[in-house]
């Protein structure tokens, strides 16, 4: 899957218009110095023999160097992914406390105005665009209330509680946005659960609604819901470009995304490689956790 990926990236970017190389000269273009780039970037040599020398690097961990900036492909990623990793941890788990709850309500009361509530709710949130709510959030929050910062970013290890209040916004905003999403499948797994002949049989047997809840409709629902956390992690974890730029966050959404505006093809390719090996391990996680989950799966 890597390679193919990595073989489509690297043929779409050939029919990006525009000289990479001569943009990232600007103002400093010379023949020479456009020469000796052009020769050191290897954009000299043919197309097939460049695929070959930079997919040959990226299996020891070269992604090339950087146009712009001249700095190690590799260490910008690793500089903006503790950005991400923060932002996309803290958004599932605000999505899975939405989430979680109210589908589990609204799949207990089918019908009621609970479930009406949550549907509305959640179609609100997938409709509503995020950089919208990012803005609202920000005018709410930063501008008139003043109880937190517009946005950027500060390490963990630097301020604990700037860390904590520059997270907040978009943290929300991006859960809520997965977690409307979420809603709808826990939802529908707990409906499905619910009519299953081993709940209605212990619901006969006389026990207690909870034990029934947590022990056999909760955890008959979880493959479904681990599908679809995995999978929204997945697009987290790729960098949320939207809520990355209304909040200021240094994450690889917005490295991709000075990647494309400045045709620097080396960090864009190396971004979007990392983005399919990121959905391949988490996938391969997801599989993991059915065997874990359902011993059924395991025995197959």
């Amino acid at each position: 899957m890597l390679i193919g990926v990595s073989i489509i990236v690297f043929a779409l970017i050939q029919f990006v218009p525009g000289d990479p190389v001569r943009l990232a000269l600007g103002t400093r273009f010379s023949q020479e110095t456009y020469d000796a780039l052009l020769e050191r970037s290897g954009l000299d040599q043919p197309v097939l023999q460049q695929y070959f020398t930079w997919s040959g690097r990226a299996l020891t961990g070269d992604l090339g160097v950087s146009f712009r900036s001249g700095e190690p492909v590799t260490a910008l990623i690793l500089e903006r992914l503790p950005a991400t990793l923060t932002l996309a941890l803290a958004a599932i788990l605000v999505a899975l406390l939405i989430a979680v709850p109210l589908g589990t309500l609204s799949a207990l009361r089918p019908r009621s105005l609970v479930d009406r509530g949550a549907t509305v709710l959640s179609q609100i949130g997938i409709s509503v665009p995020d950089f919208w709510m990012g803005i609202v959030f920000i005018l709410v929050f930063a501008g008139t209330l003043g109880w937190l910062p517009s946005g950027g970013y500060v390490p963990l290890t630097e301020d604990p509680w700037g860390w904590l209040q520059r997270l907040i916004m978009p943290a929300i905003v991006t859960g809520v946005v997965s977690g409307s999403v979420i809603t709808r499948f826990v939802r529908s797994s707990v409906l499905e659960a619910l009519g299953q002949d081993h709940v209605r049989t212990a619901q006969a047997k006389g026990l207690p609604a909870r034990q029934v809840l947590s022990w056999h409709v909760l955890r008959n629902a979880l493959l479904p819901l681990v599908t679809v956390t995995g999978v929204q992690l997945a697009y987290l974890l790729s960098g949320v470009v939207v809520v990355e730029i209304v909040f200021a966050w240094p994450g690889l959404g917005q490295l991709a995304l000075q990647a494309v505006q400045a045709r620097d093809y080396p960090v864009l390719q190396g971004a979007v490689l990392l983005f399919a090996l990121v959905f391949l391990l988490v996938n391969l996680v997801v599989d993991l956790l059915y065997s874990r989950l359902d011993p059924r799966i395991a025995r197959r």
